[in-house]
């Protein structure tokens, strides 16, 4: 256990329950610098009486990084644990691009944590954040299964049916229809589809339905229709029963594919407001600010929240060239020129 407040800051936090929160965060090695800037920005933003317990489902962090991370959150309001899931429970699901086997830990969170944890704040370990997450741990979920924001690149099962302003916003959505066959599950496609990484997870109720055995079937009864791994399961088992975050607590990096606000599929003034006052910032898509000429469009306020950490000054280095990465990174943008012209052109008669 790495315990970074001090005992009197420690036992003054947890004296008051009110003020105590539970956060879990899952990462592997690959993104131990990544999680140190979330939790660094996570222990920097709470109020001066609040008191995190963390949990970090670990999927192989080294003790060299271990050390870093624990150095990074030394004096803050942390007390962060180390959990090791069981990876045969979720080694037969797909991964591909920058994803692995980590990213479906947070599925198994209700067997993970402690039984008297009965909600918990689930943190991705690429986030920056800028407010005070106490703030929505005081949001009551009542029955539902979790909190979320809508996923800004794609924040309907069918934006066809849900979005008033599908016409405009088509060519710049991520996809359309992130949940395929959801007419064959029996879903409304005008609902809206939420992103994993940030929510509030109702771990009560989790237990009580054993949703974890509902996640991994879902998952491979669907298995050709999956897309966008974790969040595929989380949406079609949580259809309709999850409450909506306001946007500004997940800024995705596809908010700033959208022209303008005219364009956007959800309200313009809850988008505007996640642009320019973010709650989280989410390093979202597979091209990340830590990695070599990254063209994130938040890559500085990275370098702001990792100067606060042990890895201070780090910067990547140049990558030798590789003919298969060059041909996915220009592939990737010729697929996104191609989509907004033929969306332009097809959403005419829509």
């Amino acid at each position: 256990m790495l315990k970074q407040a001090t005992q009197h800051e420690l036992a003054n936090r947890q004296s008051n329950s009110d003020r105590m929160i539970s956060v879990v965060c899952a990462a592997d090695d690959a993104y131990a610098m990544p999680l140190a800037v979330t939790l660094r920005s996570l222990g920097d933003h709470l109020s001066p009486t609040t008191f995190a317990r963390v949990f970090v489902l670990d999927g192989g962090i080294s003790e060299l990084n271990w050390m870093a991370i624990k150095e990074s959150l030394a004096g803050l309001p942390l007390d962060v644990t180390s959990v090791v899931p069981e990876r045969d429970r979720v080694n037969s699901l797909p991964t591909s691009h920058h994803i692995t086997h980590t990213a479906y830990f947070r599925l198994l969170t209700a067997d993970l944590l402690p039984d008297d944890i009965d909600k918990v704040i689930y943190l991705d370990a690429d986030l920056l954040i800028k407010d005070d997450v106490s703030q929505i741990w005081q949001i009551p979920l009542n029955n539902a299964y979790c909190a979320a924001t809508v996923d800004i690149a794609c924040p309907y099962i069918d934006a066809r049916l849900g979005s008033a302003n599908f016409r405009r916003a088509a060519p710049y959505l991520a996809t359309i229809c992130p949940v395929r066959n959801y007419r064959d599950l029996g879903l409304d496609g005008s609902q809206e589809y939420f992103n994993s990484g940030v929510m509030i997870l109702n771990l009560n109720r989790w237990r009580q339905e054993n949703l974890i055995e509902r996640f991994l079937k879902c998952l491979h009864d669907n298995a050709k229709h999956v897309w966008c791994w974790d969040q595929y399961a989380l949406n079609v088992v949580f259809a309709g029963e999850w409450l909506r975050l306001a946007p500004r607590w997940n800024q995705g990096a596809h908010a700033f594919e959208y022209p303008t606000e005219k364009h956007v599929p959800i309200d313009p003034q809850e988008w505007r407001e996640m642009i320019d006052n973010p709650a989280i910032v989410h390093f979202t898509t597979e091209f990340k600010p830590w990695q070599f000429n990254s063209d994130h469009p938040r890559s500085e306020l990275f370098y702001d929240g990792l100067a606060a950490t042990m890895w201070r000054g780090w910067q990547p280095t140049k990558p030798a060239f590789r003919w298969r990465k060059w041909f996915d990174r220009q592939g990737a943008h010729v697929v996104k020129r191609v989509t907004y012209a033929y969306r332009k052109v097809t959403t005419l008669w829509a």
